[in-house]
């Protein structure tokens, strides 16, 4: 497997519990993003890159949005974001994945505890299972494979439930 750097938000505890379990595997290597306040220019050449943080309310945290603007990294490399948790996460993603693409990096593998929830993966499995998905891809070419030959209908429908059934876990994760 490539190298994967991984930059996360060290101020909450569910970021450094998932960073716990990424830096025991070879070619991982773990940053904080405070560490980087300050960097004008941060290079992340010749490897992937992830982002782990905690969605603060849709949002990005400053310290790893600080991170994609002043990043330099391979453009051709599919690049990896983990939502550790936090209040609407899913606008968090997109916002973290257009100032991604808006910097030209692209965004090959997105990962809530939502999905961990749904495919049954223990937390101590679910590393491998990203590093795993990273270099193969595997995920997402099944979800490509379940919804490319569905009519338009038939798509809106699943998505919606997929959608309700997401909502439905928010809800009772948070009570």
């Amino acid at each position: 497997m490539g190298k994967v750097i991984i930059f996360y938000d060290d101020t909450k505890a569910s970021c450094c519990r998932w960073i716990g379990r990424f830096e025991g595997h070879e070619n991982v290597e773990c940053r904080k993003a405070s560490d980087y306040a300050e960097k004008r220019i941060i290079f992340a050449t010749g490897a992937r890159v992830g982002l782990v943080f905690e969605s603060q309310n849709g949002k990005v945290p400053y310290a790893l949005s600080h991170i994609i603007w002043r990043m330099t990294a391979d453009k051709k490399e599919k690049h990896m974001i983990l939502v550790t948790g936090g209040r609407r996460e899913l606008k968090a993603i997109r916002a973290a994945e257009t100032d991604m693409e808006k910097r030209g990096y692209y965004i090959g593998n997105i990962y809530i505890r939502y999905m961990f929830d749904k495919y049954k993966v223990k937390e101590e499995k679910a590393v491998e299972w990203i590093l795993d998905d990273m270099e193969t891809g595997q995920a997402k070419d099944n979800a490509e494979k379940k919804y490319s030959n569905m009519p338009r209908r038939e798509l809106k429908k699943a998505l919606r439930r997929e959608f309700r059934e997401y909502r439905k876990f928010q809800r009772d994760y948070n009570r």
